[in-house]
């Protein structure tokens, strides 16, 4: 039994290499097909946390506006109170 040819080993040797290349390849694309699945379902969560931020800022300010106004209107009465004790 004679040994391979040279030529033929060479072929197999680049055949093992290109199917290790693709191997690689097709590994690297599932890792990042993960890191953008990953990161898709981070901004999803992130979109709903800032919306909600939203939400209760926007009803801080009207319960600010809210309290402001009773503040006002208290502030009416006691100077009508103090006006009307003076007046006397």
């Amino acid at each position: 039994m004679k040994p391979p040819p040279t030529s033929t080993v060479l072929q197999w040797l680049q055949l093992v290499v290109l199917t290790i290349g693709v191997l690689s390849l097709f590994t690297d694309l599932g890792r990042k097909a993960e890191v953008i699945d990953s990161t898709t379902a981070d901004l999803a969560e992130l979109k709903s946390i800032v919306h909600d931020l939203v939400k209760s800022q926007v009803t801080v300010a009207v319960n600010d506006a809210r309290h402001q106004e009773v503040l006002d209107d208290l502030k009416l009465r006691v100077m009508d109170l103090e006006r009307r004790t003076h007046a006397n």
